[in-house]
């Protein structure tokens, strides 16, 4: 069973999650580098029973609802910590992460980063 991990490390392992949405408010979402403001991001994770076909879809619309960026992420996991924090990927090659700090909810997709 694989287990996702915090970004800074920390020692909380969780399982992921399976066939749930997550629907966050976030006032800042880095795409690729590039800044977009006031935006929710609708996050569905669905599972066929085989690990190989697990996929990711988000949504993100902007404050009048308007679709702004929707990808499906196949072959990933969604993964919810204690905190709050959502990460979607594998364990340690993270395609999205979602956190909170004093301003609020902020993220970063890297759809074309990094290697995967």
């Amino acid at each position: 069973m694989a287990f996702g991990y915090a970004q800074d490390d920390k020692s909380e392992r969780v399982p992921p999650s399976y066939n749930t949405e997550i629907v966050r408010q976030c006032y800042k979402m880095n795409i690729d580098r590039i800044p977009i403001y006031d935006v929710h991001v609708i996050l569905k994770s669905k599972s066929s029973g085989y690990s190989l076909k697990d996929k990711v879809k988000i949504t993100i619309l902007d404050k009048h609802g308007n679709k702004i960026y929707k990808k499906t992420f196949k072959d990933c996991h969604l993964y919810i910590f204690s905190d709050g924090q959502i990460e979607v990927g594998k364990p340690r090659f993270i395609k999205v992460l979602i956190t909170k700090e004093d301003a609020g909810w902020w993220g970063i997709i890297r759809a074309w980063e990094g290697i995967w």
